[in-house]
């Protein structure tokens, strides 16, 4: 009898424990069945579009995919807490499809917009006036590429090199 007690006692305890272990889980985020894993980081239009840029990349630089603004750009000081964070709101959840770096420290060189044909809308070019307008504002150039159906990589080399020239 005293061990149907002790065994009742720690199945107890084990179902506690695991009740307790469930609960923190679920409280941690993520709910199961709520996200899937996308087949590709990029479209097939950045996908082609990348598979030219970075052969033709000068010596020293790198490109990132799919940066966003907020990683790229800070908001000035000076401004009172809601226009900081309207500033913020503005460039946290905005990216840029490529961003080009230097290798030795990573820091920001150039952007690269991919341009088709969701760029013809009003909404997408109120979006793309703004990035444009965080690009000029920081001094760091931004390139809009048109989508094509392909590359000519002496072409895009020249793209790429009319970057530095500015900088």
């Amino acid at each position: 009898m005293l061990y149907i007690i002790i065994i009742f006692g720690l199945v107890a305890v084990v179902l506690v424990v695991l009740a307790i272990l469930k609960a923190k889980l679920a409280g941690s985020g993520a709910k199961a069945g709520v996200y899937y894993l996308k087949k590709s980081l990029f479209t097939p239009a950045e996908r082609s579009f990348l598979g030219v840029l970075e052969p033709v990349l000068p010596p020293g630089v790198r490109v990132f995919g799919k940066v966003r603004l907020e990683d790229i750009f800070g908001v000035v000081k000076g401004l009172n807490a809601s226009e900081r964070q309207s500033a913020r709101n503005r460039i946290n959840r905005k990216h840029v499809d490529f961003l080009l770096v230097r290798a030795t420290d990573l820091a920001p060189i150039a952007g690269i917009e991919l341009d088709d044909s969701s760029h013809e809308e009003e909404e997408r070019q109120e979006r793309d006036a703004f990035v444009d307008s965080a690009f000029a504002s920081a001094s760091l150039p931004l390139l809009h590429v048109a989508v094509q159906q392909s590359y000519k990589p002496a072409d895009v080399k020249a793209k790429v090199a009319s970057l530095f020239s500015t900088t």
